[in-house]
C-alpha cells in the first residue's frame, strides 16, 4: 500500500508545473497574436493596395476626362474658326457639320451640348428643320447638359414650330418655360403671344396676347429687342403708349 505521504503534492513541483503552463499559455497567446497580426496585416496591406489602385484609377480617369475635354474643345473651336472665314465654301460648312455631329454624338458633357446647338443652327440655315429639331431635342434630353442650355434648346424647338405645329402641342412647353422664368421666360411669353395671334385666333386669345405683350413691354428685365417687338405688336392693337 502506498504511503499516504506520497499523495502529498510537492509545492516546488507544483510551482514548476504552474510556471511551465503559464509559459505555454503565454507562448500560445503570442503565437495567436502573431498569426492575427500577419492576417490583419495582409488585410491592411490589401486595403492600402486597393486604395492605391483606386486612387490611381481615379487620377487616370480625371486626367483622361480633362484630356478628352481639351481635345473636343479644340475641335469645336477649330470648326468655329473655319466658319468665321467669310470666304469659306460649302465643303468647309459640311466638314464643320460633320465635326459638330460627331461631338454632339460622342463628345464629353458640355462640349456636346454646344456642338449640338451649333449643328442645329447650321441645319436651319440649310432649311433642314427636322435635323435641327433632332439636335435641339438631344440637348433638351441630356441630363448632363447645363440647365440654361436645356432651356435654350427647348425654346428653339418650340420657336421653330410656332407657325406650323398645332398650338395645343406647343403651349405646354411655352408655359413651362415662362413659369421657370430665367433668361428664356420672357421669350416664352412672347411665344405664347405668338400662338394667340395666329390666323383664326379668337377674341379671347387676342386679348390674352395683348396682356402678355403689355407685360413684356413693361418688363425692365426683358431684353430690349423683345420689349421693342412687344411694343410694335401692341401698336397694331392701337394700344401704344
Amino acid at each position: 500500500m502506498v504511503p499516504p505521504e506520497l499523495y502529498k503534492t510537492d509545492p516546488t513541483g507544483d510551482q514548476v508545473a504552474d510556471d511551465f503552463i503559464t509559459e505555454v499559455n503565454e507562448e500560445i497567446r503570442l503565437q495567436r497574436l502573431r498569426a492575427a497580426a500577419r492576417r490583419w496585416g495582409a488585410v491592411v496591406a490589401g486595403v492600402v493596395v486597393v486604395g492605391a489602385i483606386g486612387g490611381g484609377v481615379w487620377e487616370w480617369q480625371t486626367h483622361a476626362r480633362k484630356a478628352a475635354q481639351g481635345a473636343a474643345s479644340a475641335r469645336y473651336f477649330t470648326a468655329l474658326e473655319t466658319l468665321a472665314d467669310p470666304k469659306h465654301d460649302k465643303s468647309v460648312t459640311q466638314q464643320a457639320e460633320a465635326t459638330f455631329q460627331d461631338l454632339a454624338d460622342h463628345g464629353p458633357a458640355g462640349v456636346r451640348s454646344y456642338a449640338a446647338l451649333r449643328l442645329a443652327d447650321l441645319k436651319m440655315q440649310d432649311h433642314d428643320t427636322a435635323s435641327a429639331l433632332k439636335a435641339w431635342n438631344s440637348v433638351a434630353a441630356d441630363s448632363a447638359a447645363e440647365p440654361a442650355l436645356k432651356d435654350m434648346a427647348r425654346y428653339m424647338v418650340l420657336n421653330a414650330q410656332t407657325n406650323t405645329a398645332d398650338p395645343k402641342t406647343l403651349r405646354p412647353g411655352y408655359e413651362g418655360l415662362a413659369q421657370n422664368g430665367g433668361a428664356w421666360g420672357v421669350l416664352a411669353q412672347e411665344g405664347l403671344a405668338g400662338l394667340d395671334l395666329r390666323s383664326g385666333a379668337t377674341a379671347d386669345q387676342q386679348k390674352e396676347a395683348q396682356r402678355l405683350l403689355t407685360q413684356i413691354s413693361g418688363n425692365a428685365a426683358a431684353p430690349e429687342g423683345v420689349r421693342a417687338r412687344a411694343q410694335a405688336l401692341l401698336e397694331t392693337f392701337g394700344d401704344a403708349g
